[in-house]
């Protein structure tokens, strides 16, 4: 029928007829379509069957969908909301081939990068050796096998590029384990194993007093010469007098020689060289795991990485020091107030802790944890146990700090007292500004790739305005990190003014908040990309950045701490064979590592109250061998303190000498004064 003859139609007439056979149709299409599901339905009896074991579920019906689309999605786009947790809302295309090519595309990325930026790397892992030099490889088999790919099956090798942040989200537990591993391989690795200097032979020194059920030591020596300060002087670095005459205190504070002292008991002496970096591969985890609570699992990753490749904490990791300890605590501590299990309170009361007796002037972090403890839950009944909650993080914190306390009351005399001293000696308002531009410094030096990581993440934020649906919200990770660092600021900036760059090492406890909200920064740039490009720029950044931080923990010597370090475990262990038992060392610097290889007293010639040449005679009186030990650096000071001296000037052959870069020297005052000379041993 023509349209001019339908449109002269009546409109009561065949309009409701034309109207009604449709309706027919549409009944009789609905008849026919219930009609073919009862022929295919189950029979009662088996549906009830299968429905008992659980074969067989009725689902709600849902509108179709083509198989390659979910609803809110456009086909083959990630959605927002599943794209920041890693999901695809479509299956990939998936072709062996396609999979190798992007593996090994990517990994040659990865590897050119770094073998640009390092000048390439040697890795040898018992059987396993990688090594690469030549930038030139890694390049060739990239462009190769993206060439490749956009011949044989460009829309899969797409697809794979596309599925590879999936796979990144997916796995980003192992590869953070893979990352913490490394961390503690390299302290492992490149470890001082050495009580050295004044922090590594306190700590270790003390762990050997606290496994012997001891907190201090005596000098008897002390109480034996009638010298003003006597027992200053007989107190090696990393202790000071105690309450008593010749009593001998140590000067840090308790928390890793208690966890040193059971590995010692254990696994013995060298096992506590260990536990410096068993604790850099726990913050490492601990960080991924806040990262993973407070935003995603890949924040988490990018922040457990960061951490990994900081410089300073590779500069620490390697020394039985309580910077990277102190860390890892307090990030555990932090983990656990995010937890969700109903014991995560009371876990991290404890953690905060131990996290308190490793270093008690940052009792104020546990602000940050008891906020998490109380803010976190989002449930209603969870809002109702807060105060429960509460209970049972004070629970967990208090035996620690009452036990600080006692320590510190029976070691130095009040609650409030410490081994550094009082207060009013370590703090002053006089230093708050020059320590705030130190520490800017420092980290722009230290910390850079990090910090423009972070700045290049809100840059593109600022270009492309699209936010990501569903990417969870960055306030609360501002909020914590904002606190922490207000925290450790507060503790270090009134502190004494350091010149060196390892000083960096007192911000470490709010590193691991810092770089998560870094991470979660870098996240919600990178989503911003068309899925295909998202995992391989993230990885490439990453390398790009850990590899200037690798470069530059090179630079600060991390890696060759062990080396550097070793003339003080030379030295002790020669003293230890070489002297007689009724020898003293007159020493400064190497006073602690003398102390705890050989167990024979010391006299601190830079605490001498009176002219050396009167000690050495008051010593020798007792029936004490003195002997100098000293660093090269050393001699001219101990010249210019002593102008009168004949002992101080050194000026005879010595018996012998240790380490390379900074060398020092045994001498017998005897010798001087018989004029007599031979071949100093050489030992390094």
């Amino acid at each position: 029928m023509s349209g001019a003859a339908l449109a002269r139609r009546s409109p009561s007439g065949g309009g409701h007829r034309s109207r009604g056979a449709q309706r027919r149709q549409l009944a009789r299409g609905s008849r026919r379509e219930r009609r073919r599901r009862r022929l295919l339905r189950l029979p009662r009896s088996v549906e009830r069957r299968r429905a008992a074991v659980g074969h067989h579920r009725r689902r709600t019906q849902r509108a179709f969908l083509p198989l390659r689309i979910r609803q809110g999605a456009p086909r083959g786009v990630d959605s927002p909301a599943e794209a920041a947790e890693g999901k695809r809302t479509a299956p990939v295309r998936s072709s062996p081939v396609a999979r190798a090519l992007a593996a090994i595309g990517i990994s040659a990325l990865i590897v050119l990068v770094v073998v640009l930026i390092t000048g390439g790397f040697t890795i040898d892992a018992g059987p396993l050796h990688l090594s690469a030099h030549n930038p030139r490889r890694p390049a060739l088999i990239a462009i190769f096998t993206f060439v490749a790919a956009g011949a044989l099956n460009r829309a899969a090798f797409n697809d794979m590029l596309s599925a590879s942040w999936a796979l990144l989200d997916a796995h980003a537990l192992a590869f953070a384990i893979v990352i913490a591993a490394a961390a503690a391989g390299a302290g492992i690795a490149c470890g001082t194993y050495a009580a050295s200097s004044s922090d590594a032979s306190g700590y270790v020194s003390e762990s050997r007093l606290i496994a012997s059920a001891r907190l201090a030591t005596d000098e008897p020596l002390a109480r034996a010469v009638a010298w003003p300060n006597a027992t200053w002087a007989f107190s090696p670095l990393g202790y000071r007098p105690g309450s008593e005459p010749g009593e001998l205190v140590p000067t840090y504070p308790a928390g890793l020689p208690l966890v040193m002292a059971p590995v010692r008991l254990i696994a013995g002496e060298l096992a506590v060289y260990l536990v410096v970096p068993l604790l850099g591969a726990i913050a490492v985890l601990a960080t991924y795991g806040v990262g993973t609570r407070l935003h995603s699992r890949i924040a988490g990753l990018i922040a457990a990485f960061l951490l990994a490749t900081s410089p300073i904490v590779l500069f620490q990791i390697v020394q039985p020091m309580s910077d990277v300890p102190v860390t890892a605590w307090w990030t555990l501590a932090l983990l656990f107030a995010l937890a969700p299990f109903p014991g995560g309170p009371l876990a991290a009361g404890a953690a905060s802790g131990l996290a308190i007796l490793t270093r008690p002037n940052l009792m104020p972090f546990a602000l940050v944890i008891a906020v998490v403890v109380v803010n976190i839950p989002r449930g209603r009944d969870e809002r109702r146990r807060r105060f429960d909650r509460l209970v049972g993080f004070a629970a967990g914190i208090t035996p620690a700090v009452g036990a600080q306390f006692l320590m510190q009351w029976r070691l130095y005399g009040s609650p409030m007292a410490s081994g550094y001293g009082s207060a009013g000696d370590l703090y002053a308002l006089n230093t708050i500004v020059p320590n705030a531009v130190g520490y800017a410094r420092r980290m722009i030096h230290g910390e850079g790739p990090a910090l423009a990581l972070a700045v290049a993440a809100l840059i593109v934020s600022a270009i492309i305005r699209t936010r990501p649906a569903g990417v969870p919200p960055l306030k609360r990770t501002i909020v914590l990190a904002a606190i922490a660092v207000g925290i450790v600021a507060a503790s270090y900036l009134p502190y004494a003014v350091f010149a060196e760059w390892s000083y960096l090492r007192f911000l470490l406890p709010a590193f691991p908040l810092l770089f998560v909200l870094a991470g979660a920064l870098i996240v919600n740039a990178v989503l911003r990309f068309p899925p295909q490009l998202r995992a391989t720029t993230l990885l490439c950044v990453l390398a790009i950045a850990g590899s200037f931080n690798i470069v530059r923990a090179q630079q600060e010597q991390a890696f060759a701490m062990q080396r550097y370090e070793s003339r003080y475990r030379f030295a002790g262990r020669y003293l230890a064979s070489a002297l007689p038992p009724n020898a003293l060392v007159i020493t400064g610097q190497e006073s602690g590592s003398a102390r705890y290889y050989t167990n024979l007293p010391i006299l601190r010639w830079d605490q001498l109250d009176v002219d050396l040449d009167t000690a050495i005679a008051a010593l020798r009186a007792l029936r004490r061998h003195p002997v100098f030990v000293v660093e090269d650096w050393e001699a001219p000071q101990l010249a210019k303190k002593n102008p009168r001296s004949v002992n101080a000037r050194l000026d005879w052959q010595p018996r012998a000498e240790f380490g390379e870069e900074t060398r020092v020297f045994l001498y017998d005052p005897a010798d001087g004064e018989a004029h007599r000379t031979w071949r100093a041993d050489r030992v390094h």
